[in-house]
C-alpha cells in the first residue's frame, strides 16, 4: 500500500472513531484561498486554525497533508506554506 493511501486510510479511520471533526462541519473555512478578499481569506484561515487546535485527529491530518503534498487548504492547523 502506498504511503499516501495508508495516510488517507489512517485519517478516515481516526475520523470514524471520533465521530465528527470541525472540517466536516465547516468545510468552507478550511479552504481560505476560495474566498474573494484578503480579509476574508485571513479570517477563514484563522478560524480554521483555531478549530484545528482542538481537533482529536490533528496528527493524522498533518501526516496525510505531508504525505499527499496537499497544496491547498488548512490541514492540521497549517497552511501550505507552513507544511
Amino acid at each position: 500500500m502506498s504511503n499516501n493511501r495508508h495516510a488517507y486510510d489512517n485519517l478516515m479511520k481516526s475520523i470514524d472513531e471520533v465521530g465528527s471533526v470541525p472540517c466536516q462541519d465547516l468545510p468552507d473555512v478550511f479552504f481560505p484561498e476560495d474566498f474573494l478578499t484578503k480579509d476574508m481569506k485571513e479570517r477563514a484561515a484563522d478560524t480554521a486554525k483555531q478549530l484545528c487546535a482542538s481537533c482529536p485527529v490533528r496528527l493524522q491530518c498533518f501526516e496525510y497533508a505531508i504525505v499527499s503534498k496537499e497544496r491547498f487548504g488548512v490541514w492540521a492547523g497549517t497552511m501550505p506554506s507552513e507544511r
